[in-house]
């Protein structure tokens, strides 16, 4: 099974990391890495609305055996 971390860094704050809640499991990586990309979007989206410069970020899925 595969859940959701989505890291983003931002110029002048240390880097943030999100996963659902409550937490989500998936049983094809394809499928979480793509709501992993539309999450991450609409992360970057919600951190440039309030003026923050994004340094870098990252959308991945982790495998997690034991959900």
């Amino acid at each position: 099974m595969w859940k959701i971390m989505v890291i983003i860094c931002t110029l002048g704050n240390p880097c943030s990391i999100f996963q659902e809640d409550p937490m989500a499991y998936y049983n094809i990586e394809a499928e979480c890495i793509a709501v992993a990309r539309k999450k991450e979007a609409l992360l970057l989206g919600s951190f440039m609305g309030l003026g923050h410069t994004i340094s870098s970020s990252v959308a991945q899925c982790d495998e997690f055996p034991g959900a």
